[in-house]
């Protein structure tokens, strides 16, 4: 496509704030003359995410992406330059202007892909928008339904722009083709299905008689439909006329796992203090807002996905399940724990009755429901994790033993070990069983990995946790859990021997650093305190302090991770050294001499690891 004029680009620049373009994916607060966020590009519960309105750039710490509004465009849209100039300029009505061709500007300009298909979304909501309001039959019938059969309100039709696709199947194609679609593109856009009749090159509306629900993205564009049956429509000739909901197949604007229905709105009445309400349709969101649940929003057309979380996780930590109460729906809540709470997510759920859904019991409530009446009805996540396998499960005993090996497999894949230990202490007020039977029962399950050691040509197998899979965790297993072993370690143990590439080497490098310059006492959480630990390395203390660590023939196996780092080590030199001598020809002979006789040296400590690192008995 032609490029867009550098005077133009600079007029966009001068005119839209980077920060307008970011907000609707990042909650940013000030920081000085600053703002900040949690990294868009990853999961963090530490803000490194920084925009600067001055300089109209951004920053992320976590990620390593930096770059102006277009780069933040195409990092997070998967769009081109082009692409991300044509949405900005269209979001804030810039203008554009292209580079001369022959001595004038381009004015016939291709358009990107998905600028063309935002374009044709939009026109098809205002195509069945319209068909909505009219006063013809089918149209009141679809009014007569939204009002007084469903009960809801014309100021919600008009807020989530609720519209009616016509009965004549193929009135949307011929519309769209006379504003200058091309055929091909159409065919491509997901709208339509192709005719059945060969001699018909029009393509009949993917959702003919339906009532319609536009499903928005994070920005408020219409990217996809959701097209629900409506009694009174028969759509003989509709091939999907027997499915309850037609909903939009993925297109390049459109990934249904990445997408909930309503973020774009319910973002903007989150204020800090309230959960959002993860229901499980369009319809149960359209009675949550008529509620005065203004968070309230659905996954669109497929499971639960850890992305739909990891959205939601933008704006708030507190997050309350209501699915329909059926065993579908309660094991839809279960995935919603499953996924939540190893993201560290403070999860709640209405558990409903098991032929209630959102939609009717909300209409239901005589009194009307509020975010803090809600609350209080809901159960935290493991309350409702027993209540969910009781109702799956007939048999008491089965249910509870589900229950408790589903939790298990949950704590099993989150970090924190606060979490594990909160969630194990309510577990046993459930179950009535003490809570250090349970503490001992899961840590049976978690100690999941095994280790292999040769000593003196004899294997040993010792199975250890999962942060005893790396040298440099297992050596912070040693101090934390044999202080016999604190001195022997700082004694030996080189600073240059430790991988400060991973978090558990930083944490270790961290503490003998310390300890070496300061002296040698055992790990407490006093001592902890002396040594100035980021977040990330304090939950990572008390998660290695809180895992089982059990050591058969300890010393044996301390001195085989010892010569195994210094191994390392000295493999690691011995490299550096064949790279620069591999510069033989561009160094002088006598740096090549030095590099020979350090490589021998280093060859010859190798050979004899096990003699200069060795328990020493005292």
């Amino acid at each position: 496509m032609p490029f867009v004029s550098r005077a133009c680009l600079e007029q966009i620049r001068q005119r839209v704030s980077i920060v307008d373009v970011v907000s609707p994916y990042v909650r940013l607060k000030p920081a000085g003359h600053v703002f900040k966020g949690l990294s868009p590009f990853s999961n963090e519960k530490t803000p490194s995410f920084f925009v600067d309105p001055q300089k109209n750039v951004f920053k992320c710490f976590s990620s390593g992406y930096a770059g102006d509004m277009f780069r933040f465009l195409e990092l997070k849209e998967q769009l081109s330059f082009g692409e991300a100039v044509e949405w900005i300029a269209e979001r804030f009505n810039v203008p554009l202007e292209y580079e001369r061709d022959g001595g004038r500007f381009v004015e016939n300009v291709a358009r990107s892909n998905k600028k063309v298909l935002w374009d044709i979304y939009s026109k098809a909501e205002q195509f069945f928008k319209k068909y909505f309001w009219t006063s013809d039959n089918y149209s009141l019938q679809v009014r007569d339904y939204w009002e007084k059969m469903r009960g809801f309100g014309k100021e919600s039709a008009q807020t989530f722009s609720i519209g009616f696709a016509p009965m004549d199947r193929f009135e949307l194609y011929k519309y769209l083709h006379r504003d200058g679609y091309e055929h091909s593109v159409l065919q491509q856009s997901g709208l339509f299905y192709a005719s059945k009749n060969g001699a018909q090159r029009d393509l009949a509306c993917r959702y003919q008689g339906r009532l319609i629900l536009p499903i928005k993205d994070i920005q408020g564009r219409t990217i996809a439909f959701s097209g629900r049956c409506l009694p009174f429509v028969e759509n003989s000739g509709d091939p999907t006329r027997d499915a309850k909901y037609v909903n939009s197949p993925e297109t390049p604007i459109f990934v249904k796992g990445n997408q909930l229905f309503n973020l774009h709105q319910a973002r903007q009445h989150f204020d800090g203090t309230q959960a959002f309400f993860l229901v499980e349709g369009p319809l149960d969101v359209v009675r949550c807002w008529e509620c005065g649940l203004k968070t309230a929003v659905a996954p669109q057309g497929t499971g639960l996905t850890e992305m739909q979380l990891k959205l939601l996780q933008r704006y708030s930590n507190f997050i309350v399940g209501m699915f329909d109460g059926d065993n579908a729906g309660v094991k839809a809540g279960l995935r919603l724990m499953d996924l939540g709470l190893p993201l560290g997510l403070q999860l709640q759920y209405v558990l409903l009755d098991s032929d209630a859904d959102p939609d009717t019991w909300l209409a239901s409530q005589k009194d009307g429901c509020t975010h803090e009446s809600l609350l209080k009805k809901s159960l935290t996540s493991i309350p409702f994790i027993m209540q969910a396998f009781r109702r799956l499960e007939a048999n008491e005993k089965v249910a509870e033993r589900l229950a408790v090996d589903f939790i298990y497999s949950i704590l099993t894949k989150c970090p924190s070990a606060i979490v594990k230990y909160e969630s194990l202490r309510t577990l046993s007020g459930e179950t009535g069983m003490p809570l250090k039977v349970l503490e001992e029962d899961f840590r049976r399950l978690d100690a999941k990995h095994t280790i292999q050691y040769t000593i003196n040509d004899e294997k040993m197998s010792v199975k250890v946790g999962s942060y005893w899979d790396s040298a440099e965790g297992q050596l912070l297993g040693f101090l934390f859990h044999k202080s016999e072993c604190t001195a022997y370690i700082f004694e030996v143990l080189s600073l240059d021997w430790i991988d400060t590439t991973i978090p558990v080497g930083q944490l270790l490098f961290k503490i003998v650093h310390t300890f070496i310059t300061d002296g040698v006492e055992p790990l407490t959480m006093t001592t902890m305190e002396a040594l100035h630990l980021s977040e990330s390395e304090r939950e990572l203390w008390y998660q290695i302090a809180a895992e089982p660590f059990q050591m058969e023939d300890g010393q044996k196996i301390l001195v085989t991770i010892l010569q195994q780092l210094y191994k390392k080590f000295l493999k690691k030199c011995i490299s550096n050294i064949d790279k620069e001598m591999a510069k033989s020809s561009i160094i002088s002979a006598d740096k090549v001499e030095q590099l020979r006789i350090e490589r021998y040296r280093l060859k010859k400590a190798l050979v004899n690891v096990h003699l200069e690192v060795r328990w020493n008995e005292q």
